[in-house]
């Protein structure tokens, strides 16, 4: 062969080479967006809309319809989260607007006087005004719960949303003060010394003390790292990243059981882990915590756990005799979106036809019993869900 055969030959093959790498990575991101989006299910925007329907006018969201407790166990910033995602896909400003508003409203409920528990929130609050705490039970022996470390973290979480959303950083250097505090506040007093981060403080009734609830909750890991991760991205402190990469990859390792092939609910203050599930908790960690870290090991085998308890009808459930939960519908379509798969289409085809509200836009928790609540946390992951939403797109 001449050599200018030789190079002829060499940018060819350079030049096919590259339009198939193209073509591939055109392909992967056509499969990754094949059946999500509003105009491939119309009921996403009457999710959104739900959620806005619930807020008042001063930005907070109960929790659903007819009652005025707000934010308990963070549902009104995964309610947050679905506005965002719902402005993403429209540019419709009403949608920016409810998540700037409830931005605020949290805020302003943060406690940043006392120095204990300053960057900290109480579990529960009321949408009246003065919108004071509203002491709520988590269990036996109970009276109240704060400190809760997926509060304070989803808070920066929405900071980095609205920036990312508008391209300013306004909400995000306004609130600065407030989200270092709120990280602050889990890396003093949430972390432990292998990085992971534990649950909230409690309030008991026998000695009217706080003490601290020190579980480890595998989704609770993936709700820091977004704050953390969102921290780092905002304000480019390296203790904020270094928490998000040790949340990131050590969750895995700790709370992931070779056993199960899928995440653990959680690990206790001995090391014990917990498999147990409801019908939904366990598959909530194994679709929220894809959906935010990806195509891993680890994920792969969360995505095949969930496959493989979707039913003939597309429902999905995960304990025989158990419901069948919306929620374990949206960690499907989560997870399979985040692991760059075509969405669920028969299991969200199942959701349409089983427990989405057409008069309302909600979604009802279940088909069956206790099924006619409408959260509005899982009205949002139900969004995310159908549309598709990554969170660091």
């Amino acid at each position: 062969m001449r050599p200018y055969e030789a190079i002829r030959v060499a940018l060819l093959v350079v030049l096919v080479s590259g339009q198939l790498s193209l073509a591939q990575a055109t392909a992967n991101g056509e499969v990754a967006r094949s059946g999500y989006g509003p105009s491939e299910w119309p009921q996403t925007l009457p999710m959104a809309d739900f959620i806005l329907s619930l807020q008042n006018a001063s930005g907070a969201i109960p929790d659903e319809r007819g009652v005025i407790t707000v934010n308990e166990d963070s549902n009104m910033e995964y309610a947050l989260i679905g506005l965002g995602a719902a402005y993403a896909a429209t540019k419709d400003a009403k949608y920016l607007d409810g998540l700037e508003k409830g931005i605020k409203w949290l805020a302003d409920r943060e406690e940043m006087k006392d120095p204990k528990w300053k960057g900290s929130w109480y579990y529960v609050y009321s949408a009246d005004p003065p919108y004071s705490r509203i002491p709520t039970s988590p269990g036996l022996g109970l009276t109240d719960v704060r400190g809760v470390d997926a509060t304070s973290s989803l808070f920066v979480y929405l900071l980095y949303l609205d920036q990312r959303l508008t391209g300013r950083s306004t909400l995000a250097e306004a609130n600065a003060g407030n989200a270092r505090a709120a990280l602050d506040f889990i890396l003093n007093r949430n972390l432990d010394s292998d990085g992971l981060s534990r649950s909230s403080w409690q309030l008991h009734r026998s000695d009217r003390r706080w003490h601290f609830f020190q579980e480890k909750y595998s989704a609770d890991q993936g709700d820091v790292y977004l704050g953390m991760h969102a921290g780092e991205l905002l304000y480019h402190d390296a203790k904020y990243a270094h928490a998000a990469e040790v949340l990131r990859t050590q969750t895995p390792v700790r709370i992931f059981p070779a056993s199960l092939q899928r995440y653990a609910l959680g690990m206790d203050e001995h090391g014990r882990l917990d498999s147990s599930d409801d019908g939904n908790s366990a598959a909530f960690s194994q679709g929220y915590l894809s959906w935010m870290w990806g195509n891993t090991v680890s994920n792969q085998a969360a995505l095949q756990w969930l496959r493989s308890k979707v039913q003939p009808d597309g429902s999905l459930v995960s304990v025989p005799g158990k419901a069948a939960f919306s929620l374990n519908v949206a960690m499907l379509a989560m997870a399979s979106r985040s692991l760059a798969q075509p969405a669920p289409r028969k299991s969200l085809q199942w959701l349409v036809d089983n427990t989405y509200d057409s008069n309302t836009g909600g979604i009802r928790r279940s088909r069956g019993a206790n099924g006619n609540h409408e959260y509005n946390n899982e009205t949002a992951f139900c969004l995310l869900g159908f549309l598709g939403f990554l969170p660091f797109e």
